[in-house]
């Protein structure tokens, strides 16, 4: 991942704030340049409307990878 990954996450969900695979995305990204405190505030946002979406799998996937990076 590079920052013209996370360019590219930031202006879609620019252009759609409720794209949570952007957002979850974005985590990965984020986590893999070792920015561990946005990228659990990126699973955080894509969990929250991954929930409103009732995507319960997906919604499941992120919290793992929130708790995931706050045990590191």
């Amino acid at each position: 991942m590079t920052t013209k990954s996370l360019a590219d996450y930031d202006q879609v969900i620019q252009l759609d704030p409720n794209d949570a695979a952007a957002y979850y995305n974005r985590g990965d990204a984020k986590s893999a340049l070792d920015d561990k405190q946005s990228a659990i505030q990126d699973y955080k946002k894509a969990a929250d409307l991954y929930k409103q979406q009732g995507k319960t799998f997906l919604y499941q996937l992120a919290v793992d990878n929130m708790k995931k990076l706050s045990k590191q």
